[in-house]
């Protein structure tokens, strides 16, 4: 019957004959796996990363940042084995799996990540606008075209005020050489220009406090690599990787009592 309803004109074959050569698919092409709704979620993912997969990704920069990096607003264990059927259909080697994807998707330069990703990150996040609290901030233009950033080091800290211009470096209404008195301080707050081959082409003015001469150049640097960024942010892949984003947060040990500095212990004599 079927191969004289073929052999007819598909114009005059009844709807209960075409439902017959209609052939039934599933909805997911993960029908046929032991979990199907995650098995399509990290299709989906997957597929997302192969696209972008050549897109910078952001680096930490400190450990505390690098710490929070397993802290982002994603859906629980819990939230997430509710969709996919309750927790007897998932397993927690599963979750991690899908973790990691969004966590590698997250990791995208925020200035390149487009609606696309957005979408498919926000579909697994508690709250929308918890991933944006999540990303570091970048640093904008004001009105006056300058770009404002804040370093510490050690007890100081310094604000620059960067601008294009013509090389001036002003460090407490003071020019960088009287203020600086040793070389490898005024080096060290022109490195970031050394990195970019930008020396002589912005104008800095930076307020620096506490510490000494040292803490203050590193600070001033720190600020001034900060706030490079603003003017282009593809820059901070290149001034990272030479240590000008890197906070360093260490500190002067104190001194212990019996000790004769924070570590060093009393000459032992016999008598």
């Amino acid at each position: 019957m079927l191969a004289r309803l073929i052999s007819r004109g598909f114009s005059t074959v009844t709807p209960a004959a075409r439902q017959l050569q209609t052939r039934i698919v599933p909805k997911l092409t993960t029908f046929y796996s032991a979990n199907p709704l995650h098995e399509q979620a990290v299709n989906e993912l997957e597929q997302l990363l192969r696209k972008y997969i050549k897109l910078p990704t952001l680096r930490e920069t400190s450990t505390a940042a690098a710490l929070n990096r397993g802290r982002l607003p994603w859906i629980s264990l819990d939230e997430y084995a509710l969709r996919c059927g309750g927790r007897s259909r998932l397993k927690p080697t599963q979750y991690q799996q899908l973790v990691w994807l969004l966590n590698r998707l997250h990791g995208l330069d925020p200035q390149l990540i487009n609606d696309e990703i957005k979408l498919h990150l926000a579909k697994y996040s508690k709250r929308s606008g918890d991933l944006q609290q999540h990303r570091a901030r970048i640093p904008s233009l004001d009105s006056q075209g300058r770009s404002v950033a804040v370093g510490r080091r050690k007890a100081a800290s310094a604000k620059a005020y960067v601008v294009r211009g013509t090389g001036d470096v002003l460090v407490n209404d003071r020019p960088l050489n009287d203020y600086f008195l040793q070389m490898r301080d005024r080096e060290s707050v022109m490195y970031p220009f050394q990195v970019i081959d930008a020396v002589g082409d912005y104008n800095v003015y930076a307020l620096t406090s506490g510490g000494g001469p040292t803490g203050q150049a590193e600070a001033v640097m720190l600020a001034i690599g900060k706030a490079l960024i603003a003017f282009n942010p593809l820059l901070k892949s290149r001034l990272h990787k030479s240590g000008v984003l890197t906070t360093d947060y260490r500190r002067v040990e104190r001194k212990k009592p019996g000790k004769l500095k924070a570590r060093k212990m009393p000459t032992w004599v016999k008598r």
